[in-house]
């Protein structure tokens, strides 16, 4: 039907999504972590569905709820307070920080001193381990951000 001398627009098809290798292989591993993980908890005459199921459930709200509002606001603060040559070395200082201390967590809170464990089980100072590393990473990225911000002086030769 022509209206007004104008026919009316075919609709287009968007093009189709193809997800990339690395987004396959990802999604593969995830959810044999998955199927690995309940494996565990239904094998595993220990193990106590319920209070897992609470668990991963508090978990998920206390990420919802903390954690992600958290990093969304050191993002934002980042974005905003740095120059732009200084925000990637941030960025990762910040991301290996966090990988680094949720890891150490365990291991500064001594949840696995037991008079039962005996003195043998963690024998060092977590704390000033933990203080070294964040002081390489940050040394690292702080070398990355000066880098970062030479490379931008450099006049472009022609």
């Amino acid at each position: 039907m022509e209206l007004g001398g104008v026919l009316p627009a075919e609709p287009v098809a968007a093009p189709r999504h193809r997800p990339h290798p690395a987004q396959v292989a990802c999604l593969i591993v995830g959810w044999a972590v998955i199927v690995f993980a309940l494996h565990g908890m239904i094998s595993n005459p220990g193990a106590n569905p319920s209070n897992l199921f609470r668990l991963l459930i508090g978990l998920n709200v206390v990420n919802d709820a903390l954690v992600i509002p958290v990093v969304l606001a050191i993002s934002l603060l980042v974005r905003r307070a740095l120059p732009r040559w200084a925000i990637l070395p941030v960025q990762v200082g910040l991301f290996a920080s966090s990988v680094v201390v949720l890891y150490a967590y365990p291991l500064l809170g001594g949840w696995a001193h037991t008079t039962r464990a005996g003195p043998s089980r963690l024998p060092h100072d977590y704390a000033d381990s933990l203080a070294w590393v964040l002081g390489i990473i940050w040394v690292v990225c702080a070398l990355g951000a000066i880098g970062a911000r030479q490379w931008r002086r450099r006049p472009a030769s022609s």
